[in-house]
């Protein structure tokens, strides 16, 4: 548990120093925003996902016309009129093909990320202790020595690219132990093209089952970094009971799938009847 946490706190730490200006990066406004999106997402993240998705087409739509009225002197308005509405339908009508992605995305994510956390946690400890900024020339104090880093050194540690620390860290566990990446990647394929497939034959199953699994870890995160930000008491008193955890995680789950199951079921009554023939 203190492994994960730790594992979190590093990529909350790593996107704060990556995230651009006027984005909210401190501990309580992102846990707020977590915390809100986790229970929206929980409770009608999949009734209103095809309307999302076909929003954020709608909106890239938009912006690609503008860019092809820019690039190609035409009228803005025309552009981005028109490829709002083709890029929002193709990504109405692909709903189905993106559910299939997505799907398969989250259940290689939890499959590798499960076996990932007895076998890769090891190898990330020792490389952050290796790639850590504490190097250097050794400046004498006293009977000590300690070393310092270089201000490059320590603007390349703060500045560094998310896609070259992935790579070095990869190649450091596969000089190390190369079955480890050869069971990481066939699992995430073999996973990946299940999830595929389970995405495209049960669309809305897997979107009441994927909903639920997000939000409630946004919100399981979200109440997590309050209470430590907030309430350090609570916070190590609820780490002292992980049952309670497991029980009110479980329960916050089960509520969500339960929720979402009977919207799902009331929209399709609720709908227009199909045609007979």
């Amino acid at each position: 548990m203190d492994q994960v946490a730790s594992i979190l706190e590093q990529l909350r730490l790593f996107t704060i120093q990556h995230a651009p200006g006027g984005v909210p990066t401190g501990a309580v406004p992102v846990a707020l925003i977590l915390l809100l999106c986790g229970i929206a997402m929980s409770v009608v993240g999949a009734k209103f996902a095809r309307f999302a998705l076909t929003s954020a087409f709608v909106v890239a739509g938009g912006f690609m016309g503008d860019q092809f009225a820019h690039a190609f002197e035409f009228s803005r308005p025309v552009c981005v009129a028109g490829g709002a509405g083709l890029i929002g339908l193709i990504g109405f009508q692909t709903f189905r093909l993106w559910v299939g992605v997505a799907v398969a995305m989250f259940l290689s994510a939890m499959v590798v990320g499960g076996y990932g956390s007895n076998r890769l946690l090891p190898y990330l400890a020792e490389y952050t202790e290796t790639s850590s900024p504490d190097f250097g020339q050794p400046v004498p104090v006293g009977d000590t020595e300690f070393s310092l880093p270089t201000l490059n050194e320590q603007e390349a540690h703060l500045n560094r690219d998310p896609q070259v620390w992935f790579a070095n860290f990869w190649k450091y566990v596969t000089e190390r132990d190369p079955g480890v990446a050869h069971n990481v990647q066939a699992l995430a394929i073999l996973t990946a093209l299940g999830g595929l497939c389970v995405g495209l034959m049960a669309v809305r199953p897997s979107l009441v089952i994927s909903t639920s699994l997000i939000g409630t870890t946004m919100v399981v995160m979200g109440l997590g970094t309050l209470l430590s930000s907030s309430v350090s008491s609570a916070h190590a008193s609820i780490q002292n009971n992980p049952r309670l955890i497991g029980l009110g995680v479980a329960a916050f789950l089960a509520t969500s799938l339960v929720l979402q199951t009977m919207l799902m079921r009331k929209s399709t009554v609720g709908g227009p009847k199909p045609a007979k023939s």
